[in-house]
């Protein structure tokens, strides 16, 4: 029998995958969502229950379940709690993320002389915890149905002794009670969890025996930093509790003893619930803080609120079991209200690959918010006003998160809002009945961590569930012959020039190759990359491998109408007036969409979350067949030879980022025009006037047939204005060249070497610096020793505040740093323009020294010189390799550079490069610049270590993040993602913020770049106010680095003037 492709590959993905990494092949970053697959063990979470003398407090409750409360708990704390933890666990029944899926044990204080804690379940210590499958869930019901308010009651919330005792059942050591455990710890992967439940009432507080809790503490081996008393800032009372001190030692240490793999610490993480009156904040502040320092989240429930509790115990055994298979792209755009101040709304676009490699991912763009928790500290929050992101390690959203748009069922909408009913015909039982996954099972609510529900891709399913004729979709009738006035054409079976376009093909899925089709199929096509569901609704015999796992008729949309949202870094305009925020951005599902950003306000009779329109250009129609066919799998650097039929490269669509430009200089007529990028979608530009967001009208495009040199359009058009040129410009790098996917040793870049400055409405060439000037139109200026492609997005600098650009600086995947100037010494029209090599700080291919930029710098200037903060790595490469050939990515030197450019003015032409001898090695953290030589670099310190986003410098720091390759080995913990963490460097001083410069960020992967703004934000006195808000910078001076994704509240000092280096359109701010 012969296997099929996936099931082959699925199978023996783990050997294949080593086996192929000594290999040289081409590579590109998607490489890192691929290969072995984690083995991490049911993770293991310990709850620790208050049974001192408050758990006797008054609570007025009803418990749903007859027979659960004992008599002595009736009308008691101890009996809601009792009733909350029985109903928590029972409905484990009847939730397939949670069965089966992790090991449960209930642990008190301890009675009598016994200064730790003393096991529930296992009734037994020191055996194992229970296993939450349906014997295992009934024996700890049945454990939790005896628990007596009198029999077991402690002498007192001895927190510290509790948590000891905690540490050491899962450390396999000796607790304050004297009992000598075996850890519970089966894989080096495993997670572990405590819930503290405490007591936080009138008569409640935490104590300890005399100094047993400290004693254990340096025992256990505590630092002398870990010894030091935290201080609570609301809380005098309970400052001598070891309890929150035990949390964070066991947040920081390594049960493994350093031997977990990646860099990761198999750690313990503390999540607290504070049982309150009201009465007692102190005890409140004093669980939030060990909550804090121990890694996890803090809940606060009221006195004999039984579903309160039930609900924040259901919460955290969600987040965690829920691990990390899905990736947020690679920017986290705030929709911007004035220059520098941001709408309180955070959108990121997801994905998620396939894990059998094939094409078609699912994708979605959701919203967010920031606001502050109970603590008062800045966090994410979903449309619930409830912290976002899991505090479980996965680094990405927590499965009980509900991101605004979402809604079960949503309700119909039209011109005059929301109904007061369902979309017609939406499944009673969900719309993922036959696909159930995450918290929401069958449900889009909650959408958590799931990718494909919730947000814009639910309610593009709810606008079209049963019928897609009505969806705009455009197209251009040809490349280059779109009109420039009027609509465009639509993408449809009514559209007889793409009907009948050769570009349709269909992918004959036994040869790979393309074929011809009939005409019907070609209209299955059509309707497909429209939203239909052809396979399951007409019987298509060439569209999907397999079925897609809709909910059946009636509904007709299919679940994977929206696809990833990999690279594309959503832009928001916000229009005011009745129109309010639209969202902008690129989707792997073929399409450009334009989205009704709104929280809360519809758009011409368009939901909010509701796709307004999609674009498909022409270039891209042969494309579209290997999503319909979803065949031949995705070749990646690991893929095996053999697979019939034979794997080919991803292919991609508008994947780059996005422009816009906010004209308004004529307010009688101010105008809106977005810029569309390929990335690795091809070496084309799209203009689109969006004035009316509507509307959309195309203005221009620009390929490689305009301008020869143009590669892959990888860099983000950047909106300026120049005192040379009337109209404002946009300038780019001129793009990627695939040579160098070759590793090691990437082949001769023949396109993509230089800038490119394009007029803004015409499209027209302004100006370009290339290596070849050949069917260039414009002036063109031939750069010596340009020979590598220019990827990067572009830096410019507006140094003395005309709102005009004097220069603009940007690095090659050669290592080199150029500068454009725009005001020479003979003029500042375009003939005088001139692009100087500012530092080569690369090397030879074939060397260890091959460092290559792929992210814009960031520009500081100061009063004598401009400062150049950069970073190299070369992300298209992120796997490990063992090959100890020179110049292999993963062997590359990475560094990151503050280099001093002291040519504030003009740039001389007998300018001498800058190289690393001219440069200061602060690689030591030990080191602070002295401010000698032309700057200096830090190397990065762990082997294939690369910098893989663009760097941000706020407040004197500069952040940047970087990713460390995954070492193949047997038990890795995150064998695909790799070790990510984020930089803080003082850009004077190249301190940092801790001993490291850095933190390690949860879940691994690619951090994206860090985004900064003032952000209206309201706290809990209803209070709004501009707030500094930073994302993607980490949790540089807490006990973890955290989630890339999370928000932090930025300290501004006093000291010195800031100013923006340039910002010349509301949404052009990266």
């Amino acid at each position: 029998m012969r296997l099929s492709a996936r099931t082959a590959l699925g199978a023996m993905a783990p050997i294949l995958a080593m086996l192929a990494l000594a290999s040289p092949a081409a590579a590109e970053d998607i490489d890192l969502y691929t290969g072995l697959t984690p083995q991490t063990g049911k993770p293991n979470v310990l709850i620790l229950m208050d049974n001192a003398a408050a758990w006797d407090a008054t609570a007025s409750f009803t418990c749903a379940t007859s027979g659960v409360v004992g008599t002595n708990n009736v009308g008691k704390d101890v009996g809601a709690e009792q009733c909350a933890l029985y109903g928590a666990v029972s409905s484990f029944k009847n939730n397939a993320s949670l069965l089966g899926n992790l090991n449960l044990g209930l642990m008190m204080f301890g009675t009598g002389s016994n200064a730790g804690g003393q096991f529930r379940i296992p009734s037994a210590a020191p055996y194992g915890l229970q296993l939450m499958d349906a014997n295992g869930i009934n024996n700890f019901l049945s454990s939790v149905q005896t628990i007596d308010r009198l029999a077991d009651k402690a002498n007192g919330s001895q927190v510290g002794g509790g948590m000891q005792e905690a540490w050491a059942f899962f450390a396999g050591k000796t607790g304050l009670s004297g009992t000598t455990y075996t850890s519970p710890i089966s894989n080096p992967c495993q997670r572990n969890y405590v819930i503290y439940i405490a007591n936080a009432v009138n008569n409640g507080k935490p104590q300890d025996t005399g100094q047993n809790a400290f004693n254990a503490l340096v025992s256990a081996g505590a630092t002398s930093a870990q010894q030091q008393q935290i201080t609570i800032p609301t809380n005098s009372k309970y400052q001598s509790n070891w309890g929150d001190e035990w949390a964070r030692f066991m947040y920081q240490t390594d049960l493994s003893g350093g031997n977990s793999s990646n860099n990761q610490p198999q750690n313990i993480i503390t999540y607290t619930i504070s049982v309150t009156d009201g009465k007692n904040p102190d005890y409140v502040a004093f669980d939030n803080s060990m909550a804090t320092n121990g890694g996890g989240k803090t809940y606060v429930v009221q006195l004999g609120d039984v579903d309160g509790l039930k609900n924040a115990l259901l919460e955290i055994f969600n987040e965690v079991q829920a691990v990390n298979s899905v990736f947020a792209s690679v920017s986290l755009p705030a929709a911007v209200n004035a220059q520098g101040q941001f709408l309180n709304q955070v959108y990121i676009g997801m994905f998620r690959p396939d894990r059998t490699a094939a094409p078609r991912w699912m994708g979605n763009l959701k919203q967010y918010q920031v606001g502050y928790d109970s603590t008062g500290t800045i966090v994410m929050q979903d449309s619930l006003g409830k912290t976002a992101i899991s505090s479980s390690g996965t680094g990405f959203l927590t499965p009980s998160a509900v991101s605004f748009w979402t809604t079960e069922p949503p309700l119909s909408y039209g011109t005059s809002g929301y109904g007061s009913s369902s979309v017609s015909k939406w499944p009673a039982n969900g719309f993922w009945i036959n696909s159930p996954s995450g918290a929401g099972w069958n449900l889009d609510s909650a959408d958590g961590e799931v990718v494909e529900k919730g947000g814009a891709g639910e309610m593009l399913r709810a606008q079209y569930l049963t019928d897609q004729s009505s969806r705009v979709l455009y197209t251009c009738n040809g490349a280059g012959t779109c009109p420039t006035s009027g609509a465009m054409p639509l993408f449809n079976t009514a559209n007889t020039w793409l009907a009948g376009s050769s570009g349709l093909t269909a992918i004959n899925s036994g040869t790979g190759g393309a074929a011809t089709i009939s005409s019907s199929e070609q209209a299955n096509l059509i309707n497909w990359v429209r939203g239909r569901d052809v396979y399951a609704m007409d019987g298509s015999t060439v569209a999907g491998q397999e079925a897609e796992t809709g909910p059946g008729s009636p509904v007709t949309i299919r679940p994977s109408v929206h696809g990833d949202v990999l690279h594309s870094r959503p832009v928001v305009v916000n229009y005011g007036g009745t129109t309010g925020v639209v969202v902008f951005y690129g989707a792997n599902d073929g399409a450009f969409h334009a989205v009704n950003g709104n929280q809360t306000a519809g758009i011409n009779g368009v939901r909010p979350g509701g796709e307004l329109w999609g674009f498909i250009p022409p270039e891209f129609l042969g494309k579209l067949s290997r999503l319909y066919t979803n065949a031949p799998e995705i070749k990646l650097s690991t893929t095996p030879s053999g697979i019939t039929p034979t794997p080919t490269p991803r292919d991609y669509f508008f994947d780059g980022s996005t422009t816009v430009m906010q004209d308004q200089r004529n307010a009688s007529s101010p105008r809106t025009i977005i810029y569309l990028t390929a990335r690795r979608g091809g070496s084309l530009v799209y203009a689109i006037e969006v004035t009316d967001p509507l509307n959309p009208r195309y203005l221009w495009s620009r390929s490689n047939s305009d301008i020869p040199e143009l590669g892959q359009t990888w860099s983000k058009p950047r909106v300026m204005r120049v005192q040379g040129y009337s109209n404002p410009v946009l300038i780019m790098g001129a793009g990627y060249d695939t040579a160098e996917d070759s590793d090691p040793s990437p082949g001769v870049d023949t396109v993509g070497r230089g800038v490119i400055v394009l007029d803004a409405y015409t499209g027209v060439p302004v100006w370009s610096g290339l290596a070849n000037c050949t069917g260039v139109a414009g002036v063109c200026v031939k750069v010596t020793g340009l020979t590598r492609s220019i990827a990067s997005d572009v830096a410019v600098l507006d140094r003395n505040s005309t709102g005009y650009i004097q220069a603009a600086y940007v690095g090659d995947v050669g290592g080199n740093l150029w500068r454009v100037d725009f005001q020479g010494s003979a003029g500042n029209t375009p003939a005088n323009w001139t692009m100087t090599q500012l530092a080569t700080l690369g090397g030879a291919a074939t060397t260890n020294n091959a460092r290559k930029f792929f992210y814009a710098p960031d520009i500081v200037p100061t009063a004598g010189y401009n400062a150049i903060m950069a970073g190299t790595g070369d992300r298209e490469h992120p796997l490990y390799s063992a090959s100890t050939t020179a110049g292999t990515a993963y062997n590359v030197v990475n560094r990151f550079y503050m280099i001093k450019d002291p040519n504030t003015g003009t740039m001389p032409s007998s300018w001498t490069p800058i190289t690393e001898a001219n440069l200061v090695d602060l690689s030591s953290t030990t080191k602070t610049y002295d401010g000698t030589g032309s700057g200096y670099y830090i190397t990065l310190p762990n082997p294939g270590e690369k910098v893989v986003n663009a760097p941000l410098t706020v407040a004197g720091y500069t952040y940047f993040g970087t990713n460390t390759p995954a070492v193949p080995k047997a038990g890795m913990c995150y064998p695909n993602l790799g070790v990510a963490r984020d930089y803080a460097v003082g850009f004077l001083t190249a301190t940092g913020q801790n001993a490291n410069r850095s933190v390690l960020l949860d879940g691994g992967g690619f951090p994206p770049s860090p985004v900064y703004g003032l952000v209206s934000v309201t706290d809990s006195n209803g209070t709004t106010s501009l707030t500094p808000i930073l994302f993607g910078g980490g949790n540089q001076t807490g006990s973890g680095g955290g989630s890339a994704l999370q928000a932090h509240k930025v300290v501004i000092t006093g000291a010195g003037k800031r100013k923006r280096t340039y910002w010349y359109s509301e949404s052009d701010k990266h």
